[in-house]
């Protein structure tokens, strides 16, 4: 995943991820936060400036003021002036407050004074995009499978989905390379999430016309509210069976690529119910070091003007996660063979045949 590049950048960004530890522009490597002391003053700023950010930045205002609120109290009750170290207090902060925040994007890393000194909101510079680039190009834009199965159907993994130039690029490329197969099957079970509009460039290659995704609302900034758009790309698959493979694992941006099929019917999702994180943001720093990813934004699509946060995504076709490919697979050549005449039916057939049954 993306996690090589500066804070400056991770702060620019607004990004729908839901690892933990991985989201883009995060820095790596990461201070151990067992072997960090803390001090009971230092416990105390610490949340008090979370729950500074919380009042400030939360995507609702009513639930970040109330959140902040309650934040305060249990600061005040003296719930984590004990911690003795970063690692000690990181957790008070995952079973007192995290469920307060209800939001499944919401997570808070000790990522050291030194990391945090380089916060900016900001746009990144010329060096710092060229350096992001760089990774996305050697992270094989963040698909790392194409190939084709049994019977002419394409096989396309994706892990991030991206709004930079390289990974546009190895998009363009997987998709030409399976531009003659009858059926396509993308797989983002584990996915962790991505940008809307990096979702917006794969949908693109999946629909006839311009066609919008998802509202993005900043409370915040007015001119980052926008919607964001599906153009048609080249080559595309707008006329051949889609099926999507999803499971808990799947999150955020990928989750959102999953339901916009959905909610459009363009493509069949198979698998299991996704992990339900929908509201897109970034990290913040805190006080001593530490950093909270904070939802900022508001996301909803622009056919059901909903979102699948806390959720998820439900599959058309419910299976165990391990068998979603194999079933996928099946319907993708009966699919084909729906309408298949000559050669591209045989091989439809030909692939059925090999199937375990």
């Amino acid at each position: 995943m993306i996690k090589f590049l500066s804070f400056r950048i991770c702060a620019a960004l607004i990004a729908m991820a839901l690892v933990p530890t991985v989201a883009i522009g995060q820095p790596a490597p990461q201070p151990d936060p067992g072997s960090v002391s803390m001090t009971a003053a230092e416990n105390r700023e610490v949340v008090l400036s979370l729950a500074d950010v919380m009042r400030q930045r939360f995507a609702f205002e009513e639930r970040g003021a109330a959140a902040a609120q309650e934040i305060t109290v249990l600061e005040q009750s003296g719930v984590f002036q004990n911690a003795r170290t970063a690692a000690e207090l990181l957790s008070l902060i995952d079973t007192q407050i995290a469920p307060l925040v209800n939001d499944r994007h919401f997570r808070v890393r000790y990522m050291g004074p030194e990391v945090i000194a380089t916060f900016s909101e900001a746009p990144p510079s010329a060096e710092e995009i060229a350096a992001y680039n760089d990774e996305v190009r050697l992270r094989g834009g963040e698909i790392p499978e194409v190939r084709w199965l049994a019977g002419n159907v394409g096989y396309l993994r994706i892990n991030m989905f991206l709004d930079a130039e390289p990974s546009t690029e190895k998009l363009g490329a997987a998709m030409s390379m399976l531009a003659d197969t009858g059926a396509l099957i993308i797989d983002v079970r584990g996915a962790p999430g991505g940008e809307p509009a990096g979702v917006a460039n794969v949908i693109g290659h999946l629909v006839a016309e311009r066609t919008p995704t998802v509202r993005a609302h900043d409370r915040f900034d007015s001119s980052a509210s926008r919607t964001f758009y599906a153009e048609p790309r080249s080559p595309g698959f707008a006329n051949k069976p889609v099926f999507v493979l999803i499971d808990g694992g799947t999150g955020s941006g990928a989750e959102e690529f999953a339901y916009d099929l959905q909610a459009i019917k363009r493509a069949t999702l198979v698998g299991a119910t996704t992990y339900g994180a929908a509201t897109p943001g970034g990290f913040r720093p805190l006080a001593a070091g530490f950093a909270a990813f904070i939802p900022m934004q508001v996301v909803t699509n622009t056919v059901t003007g909903g979102n699948w946060e806390s959720i998820g995504v439900s599959p058309d076709i419910a299976v165990p996660s391990e068998e979603a490919l194999a079933r996928a697979h099946r319907l993708a050549l009966e699919a084909i063979l729906e309408s298949a005449q000559g050669v591209p039916r045989a091989i439809a057939e030909e692939g059925l045949a090999s199937l375990e049954p």
